[in-house]
């Protein structure tokens, strides 16, 4: 598709994420000598935090806890550069602050499981908070269960939840036990970390609260990725526009490129599900 703008006219071009979702580029043509420059969806889009209650992971912690701080480490100058380019983007966001915590874990660069040519910024709590850290016990939906009871539909669609712990706020009084180095500097977070003991049952938790608050109707949470199915085509279109609108008001972000809509089959947790069948 080519956009064709009044060529006299000088003003700003708003362009829509679901417009952009379905092309591959966003072209501005601006005339100069260089290579192109590109910006990937994932450098651009900001995440929201979400309007749902804040979690506690860390109310139940075993007796003689004591801060722990771990040893700094080393990284070459692309992984520093690499750090400090997510630690700039948290920021922006929101989603972690400079401390002076009496904690320090510190922080690892792991290679995306999806796509190995790709990086990950973590942090590693195995030795600081997690220690002493009781287990909450709240279930993941059983699979199995799960599958069955998607059999039964025949129209579906997934939608996938972008950065989702950092969408959910963490109560103030936890914060202080993420604090984490980076590049020599501290900072803590204020929504769900990547690597706490207690991340997965608070999320399921929360998305399991927020598909019954909102009354849905054949949703089916799991950890950040939503299933939304119906038994005909009217049924899900109705069922996908409510989980929309229960989402805008949620202030929720979601991963559009990885949204799948109105399918006949589905591939979902190791499975592949459709016209009643596993």
């Amino acid at each position: 598709m080519r956009l064709n703008v009044l060529p006299t006219l000088c003003c700003d071009i708003i362009l829509g994420l679901d417009f952009q979702s379905q092309h591959q580029r966003v072209i501005f043509e601006l005339g100069g000598n260089l290579q192109d420059i590109v910006v990937s969806d994932d450098e651009t889009c900001v995440v929201a935090i979400a309007e749902t209650q804040e979690v506690s992971l860390f109310s139940n912690l075993t007796a003689g806890v004591k801060p722990i701080a771990t040893e700094s480490r080393c990284f070459s100058n692309e992984d520093s550069l690499f750090i400090q380019v997510n630690v700039d983007k948290m920021l922006r966001e929101g989603v972690i602050r400079p401390n002076s915590s009496l904690w320090r874990a510190q922080v690892l660069i792991v290679k995306d499981e999806a796509n190995r040519h790709k990086k990950r910024l973590c942090i590693d709590y195995s030795q600081t908070i997690n220690i002493y850290t009781e287990l909450d016990t709240y279930p993941l939906p059983r699979v199995d269960d799960m599958i069955n009871e998607l059999s039964k539909y025949h129209v579906f669609s997934t939608f996938d939840l972008r950065s989702a712990y950092h969408q959910i706020k963490i109560v103030e009084s936890d914060c202080k036990y993420t604090a984490f180095e980076a590049n020599g500097k501290l900072y803590e977070l204020t929504c769900i970390p990547f690597g706490v003991k207690n991340g997965v049952a608070a999320f399921q938790r929360i998305m399991s609260q927020f598909v019954g608050q909102e009354n849905l109707r054949d949703a089916f949470p799991y950890l950040d990725n939503v299933t939304v199915a119906g038994r005909d085509q009217e049924e899900h279109n109705n069922n996908v526009k409510s989980f929309l609108a229960a989402i805008l008001r949620r202030n929720f972000t979601l991963h559009e490129s990885k949204t799948i809509v109105s399918q006949k089959d589905i591939q979902i947790l190791g499975y592949v599900v459709g016209n009643g069948v596993v």
